[in-house]
């Protein structure tokens, strides 16, 4: 079995998110890499492995970088979004590879959070069957809180009159308006990648790089700017 096979069973296996057109997004994504003598090389990355079979940790580790290509860090985010950024690269300093990724992926996760609280944050007008209700200073965070200690179905709540993205699925859902297919890709990707890290449901040697996290705050500030651009029309 190649390598490439090997990565995409291996997604198949958990992506949970996945869509129509993904495959061909995988696919070209799969041609940035190669193994050689021991040396897996991600465009202009090369990592050494002991195993061959450690291929499928390293693509997993990188995903924001095989897919989107260069990135770099952004300090112009959201502060949640900072902090968990200069966790990342603490924790990709010490090696601790696991925790690295699942803190490089929780930039991604942030960021989509950190979107809606933006896309929010100058009040909204709530409804729930009959009732509508005004509230300012609110974020996505306290809006999820609101929402349940009202005791309301989440699926029938209505924020400026579109359905609340309660859901991690409903939130990446509402969130690639400010996406195209290859970024929606990524961000699927690795908030999936993320959730199986947080419950110890990943089975292999993951290998983060600095160009990973680059490129997931790279990935990020992207949205943000799509963001900008959709609030000024």
């Amino acid at each position: 079995m190649s390598i490439k096979t090997k990565i995409r069973k291996a997604i198949k296996d958990f992506f949970q998110y996945e869509k129509e057109g993904d495959k061909k997004i995988l696919k070209r994504a799969l041609s940035h890499i190669r193994y050689e003598n021991g040396y897996l090389i991600i465009r202009d990355e090369k990592i050494k492995m002991d195993r061959e079979e450690d291929v499928i940790g390293v693509f997993l580790a990188n995903i924001p970088y095989i897919v989107l290509g260069k990135g770099e860090l952004h300090w112009d985010l959201p502060d949640k979004v900072i902090k968990i950024q200069n966790s990342a690269l603490k924790l990709l300093e010490c090696g601790i590879n696991d925790v690295a990724t699942l803190e490089i992926y929780l930039v991604m996760e942030m960021a989509l959070r950190s979107l809606y609280s933006e896309y929010v944050k100058s009040g909204v007008i709530i409804q729930y069957k009959d009732k509508k209700i005004k509230v300012n200073n609110i974020d996505y965070r306290r809006l999820k809180l609101y929402i349940r200690r009202k005791g309301w179905s989440k699926y029938k709540v209505k924020v400026n009159g579109e359905v609340f993205p309660y859901s991690q699925g409903s939130l990446l859902s509402w969130a690639e308006k400010f996406m195209d297919d290859k970024l929606s890709f990524v961000f699927r990707l690795s908030v999936n990648v993320r959730n199986l890290l947080a419950h110890g449901e990943v089975e292999w040697n993951l290998f983060p790089t600095v160009r990973s996290l680059e490129s997931a705050s790279h990935a990020s500030w992207l949205v943000f700017q799509k963001l900008k651009t959709y609030m000024k029309s």
